[in-house]
């Protein structure tokens, strides 16, 4: 039975309304009576007046806000987030937080949802996956096809350069299929073909084109088209078995990059003639991260002007040198184990000097051939009628192994099961998100190198570092609390003019 029981406090004259319950107690065996107090009385009109609720205990709150800002930064002074805003209205913040967390970390797109939780981003949501995959399932080829209308227009490239990269597809992987059933399988026919265009200034990204390698079907309606560009760079690449008759490069009317084996003979013995002065100081140079000592030379053939670069990486020639020596030593065990392997016998015939000798087959090492070789490794050479700057020649080949990774990580286990990326909408708007960090990244690596950050610290080391300042939120407090931000950290926010809260 319960009743209200009334109760004052002799000190401060309040009177206090009590719920009084009667409650067996097993232990008494009789009724005892337990009050909880609802309220106080209201002296005026004589009402209770319930207790107040009591306020769920807040924690501090920590989140980094310096990694998104200087993507901010990056993306107004490039004018990307204006475009977005333009083509994609109603979501293009949440379109920025997922580029900023591809370009931030190249992480699985399923972790982004963690990522924005500990992060001030521009959307200031959760990205669960249902988020996420309402926003690929809104992003189409008409708004993709006026994003790159826009973006051309914002750019205004002067010079364009396009570069073609073979990466995973959104259909079932045939290579693991092929593996398991033993058959051979064309490596293109699981593969899709991705024609990147960039500004050959900055090597910004302005559009692609998405196609199947074998059958050139074009996979997403965009409006690009090589013949809408004034001046576009072609390359030719012989480690891609594209032979080079490198005398016809000075001849070509249009801008033309080769990149040709040292042992051409084009240039042959060129890499000994530079091998006593390529590693001086002054040809240092840190290109999209990758340390080379470059030498460029300007020629004549029949009366017509071109230049050669010659690049050498120390820590290649070292891998090569691992790697040749290797192959060699393999080759010679299957000589004279009588094993022989009809691919390898261009390397037996150069290599080798192969005698029998009493019933039995003797391999000796070609020491001539195998110096000359050796004095190749870590050199390649490149050759342009109209670039004159080595970087602006080496970075499209740079960009081969970099960015068919980051576009080959697309397709992994925990995309593919939470966001659907086996249907080519979904994939067609992840490809997109992907090529929206690559602006990011590419722009962000631009500045690293004009301001000689890159010598010093690479991309992941320096978001890193701003991603360690941390902004704490207390209860209770008005103003936040940070982190210290120490003279590296303060340098790398000055570069990218992002302001503190105490600037």
């Amino acid at each position: 039975m319960s009743s209200i029981v009334y109760l004052r406090n002799a000190k401060s004259n309040t009177i206090y309304a009590y719920l009084n319950e009667s409650v067996w107690d097993p232990v008494k065996k009789k009724c005892v009576c337990k009050r909880k107090c609802i309220g106080h009385v209201d002296p005026i009109t004589g009402n209770i007046v319930p207790n107040k609720a009591s306020r769920p205990k807040e924690n501090p709150s920590v989140k980094s806000r310096y990694v998104c800002k200087l993507f901010d930064r990056i993306s107004e002074d490039l004018g990307l987030a204006e475009v977005l805003s333009l083509c994609f209205p109603d979501y293009w913040k949440k379109i920025s937080t997922m580029a900023y967390y591809i370009a931030a970390t190249g992480e699985e797109m399923y972790f982004c949802k963690n990522w924005s939780e500990t992060h001030k981003t521009p959307s200031n949501q959760t990205m669960t996956p249902d988020v996420m995959n309402d926003i690929l399932k809104n992003i189409n080829s008409n708004s993709i096809s006026l994003f790159f209308t826009l973006w051309r227009l914002r750019i205004q490239p002067s010079d364009v350069y396009v570069n073609t990269f073979l990466i995973k597809g959104y259909y079932i992987d045939l290579e693991e299929y092929s593996k398991n059933l033993d058959i051979e399988i064309d490596e293109k026919s699981h593969k899709t073909k991705l024609e990147l265009y960039f500004a050959s200034k900055n090597e910004i990204p302005l559009c692609y084109n998405i196609s199947s390698p074998t059958s050139n079907r074009r996979v997403g309606d965009y409006d690009v088209n090589r013949n809408s560009f004034s001046k576009l760079t072609s390359f030719v690449d012989e480690n891609e078995g594209d032979p080079v008759d490198a005398s016809l490069i000075a001849y070509a009317k249009s801008n033309i990059i080769a990149r040709i084996r040292p042992d051409n003979d084009f240039v042959k013995n060129l890499t000994e003639k530079v091998s006593k002065t390529i590693t001086d100081e002054e040809n240092y140079r840190m290109i999209l991260g990758t340390p080379l000592y470059i030498e460029t030379f300007m020629n004549h053939y029949k009366g017509k002007r071109y230049y050669v670069h010659v690049c050498y990486d120390s820590n290649q020639s070292a891998s090569d040198l691992s790697t040749f020596i290797s192959i060699i030593n393999t080759c010679r065990y299957e000589i004279e184990s009588d094993n022989p392997v009809p691919e390898h016998q261009h390397l037996y015939d150069k290599y080798l000097l192969i005698r029998e000798e009493e019933s039995c087959t003797i391999a000796e090492y070609n020491s001539q051939a195998i110096l000359e070789h050796n004095n190749n490794a870590g050199y390649s050479v490149y050759l342009s009628n109209y670039t004159r700057n080595p970087a602006s020649a080496i970075v499209p080949f740079l960009q081969k192994k970099t960015i068919t990774k980051t576009f080959d990580r697309i397709i992994n286990e925990y995309d593919n099961y939470a966001l659907n990326l086996s249907t080519e909408t979904f994939y067609l708007s992840r490809v997109f998100i992907q090529f929206l960090a690559l602006i990011l990244k590419n722009e962000i690596e631009h500045r690293m190198d004009n301001s000689k950050l890159n010598k010093i610290m690479s991309f992941k080391e320096m978001i890193e570092m701003v991603d360690d300042i941390k902004t704490i939120k207390i209860p209770g407090s008005k103003k936040p609390l940070e982190t210290e931000i120490n003279d590296t950290r303060r340098r790398i926010l000055d570069i990218f003019d992002v302001k503190t809260d105490t600037d």
